[in-house]
């Protein structure tokens, strides 16, 4: 018998959509621009940001629980005003509609470099953001399912690169441990905590999860995974390839799996990690693709958001285009990267303290 759908997500299904989305950053340019800030030590960082992200994060889950039923951007309303509500919305839709730009010009750069140097740009991220359009547009539930049936496969995948790359590790290369030092580690911890941004720009969908048990659940865990995955991914790097080497490398992840071979025979298994990394981005820009548009539906209080799923993947390739480097989208999304750790980690502060102020004047 087949059960009746409520159209929210449980526990397994947001979990996936959370994990996925923040791991997949130890695959793009992510640990490229932490190297050049931390040096050896960069696979620190992601402890650092993710200690950093637990007070902005715990803040909010207060509040959801104190309006259980509502989100983000409901939040916002109640707690700000319709007026400021509407520009903090705002400021939200443009930073998720800009990184969501660069962040997949960046992915469809990679792409081009490590696998299709003779196929277009333009051509390539036509097609990657088709599939993550078409995912998108089949709803979040449909996403949530995918994200689910898919990531166990790419968890094994993923640790399994590390088995295969084992010989190639000399934990040595970590030394020294601090690197250029953990002052300096810890100042980008805060610079680049929005690597964890997703956990509180998924808050937007708190409503779309059954229960506020289960979202809280969610986004502990997903934090606690992909932070061992950030942590362990971005030191093996290091011990792999050791420093200053790993700094030259755009694309860690991509020069990693080139290394990895099973047995003596199959030394080209690139193309396997390749296929389940392309999986994983889709699915990672349809879940972006979906929240940049549920954003501007409640932003503009709009009864249905679906409709704009194309016009803004549309306008996310118009945006993606113009950068004409690989090194100017590079710069582009660490300095977006910077300006959303500000927002991440003000914002959340914002709406407690006004949100107290108000409950008392109330009582």
């Amino acid at each position: 018998m087949i059960r009746p759908t409520d159209s929210k997500l449980g526990v397994r299904e947001f979990t996936s959509l959370l994990a996925l989305t923040i791991a997949i950053k130890l695959t793009d340019t992510t640990p490229s621009i932490l190297f050049l800030r931390g040096h050896n030590a960069a696979w620190m960082i992601p402890l650092f940001s993710a200690v950093i992200i637990i007070i902005p994060v715990a803040l909010l889950l207060s509040l959801l629980k104190r309006h259980e039923g509502k989100g983000l951007m409901e939040l916002l309303t109640l707690t700000f005003g319709r007026s400021i509500g509407f520009a903090m919305g705002l400021i939200i839709f443009v930073y998720t509609l800009l990184f969501t730009s660069i962040n997949s010009r960046s992915y469809v750069d990679i792409i081009n470099v490590m696998m299709y140097q003779r196929t277009p740009v333009p051509a390539l991220y036509i097609m990657l953001l088709f599939v993550a359009w078409f995912v998108a547009n089949r709803g979040l539930e449909a996403v949530g399912r995918t994200a689910w049936v898919v990531i166990p496969y790419i968890t094994v995948i993923l640790w399994s690169l590390v088995y295969f790359v084992w010989n190639e590790i000399d934990w040595l290369h970590l030394y020294p441990i601090a690197g250029p030092g953990y002052d300096r580690i810890a100042q980008q911890g805060v610079l680049h905590s929005a690597m964890y941004g997703e956990l509180i720009l998924m808050m937007v969908l708190a409503s779309n999860v059954r229960s506020f048990r289960s979202y809280r659940f969610s986004t502990w865990l997903a934090l606690a995974v992909s932070c061992v995955e950030l942590v362990v991914l971005m030191s093996v790097y290091v011990a792999a390839f050791d420093y200053p080497s790993v700094v030259q490398l755009a694309y860690p992840f991509q020069h990693l799996t080139r290394a990895a071979s099973i047995g003596k025979t199959l030394t080209h298994v690139e193309s396997l990690f390749f296929g389940f990394w392309i999986i994983s981005a889709s699915i990672h820009f349809a879940i972006s693709i979906y929240v940049t548009a549920f954003v501007f539906g409640k932003m503009l209080r709009l009864k249905e958001f679906e409709p704009m799923i194309l016009p803004l993947t549309a306008l996310i390739l118009l945006l993606g285009l113009i950068p004409s480097h690989t090194q100017t989208t590079l710069m582009l999304r660490d300095a977006i990267t910077q300006c959303g750790s500000l927002l991440f980690i003000s914002l959340p502060f914002l709406l407690w303290i006004t949100d107290r102020i108000r409950r008392r004047k109330v009582s």
